[in-house]
């Protein structure tokens, strides 16, 4: 029987996957976002360096 803390984690392992997705393709280049152009770092950056360190 899976427990809430078995959803959490599985939910912020899916979480984690995104993240690292989102850090692949939003990296800085010449100070400026790769895949949105804002300057670095992007909303989309934080957020998923955000996203990567919640425990």
């Amino acid at each position: 029987m899976a427990t809430e803390a078995d959803a959490w984690s599985t939910l912020l392992d899916t979480y984690r996957q995104a993240a690292a997705q989102t850090l692949s393709c939003h990296f800085c280049a010449d100070n400026r976002c790769s895949a949105c152009n804002q300057v670095w770092p992007c909303t989309a950056a934080c957020a998923a360096e955000f996203t990567l360190d919640l425990d």
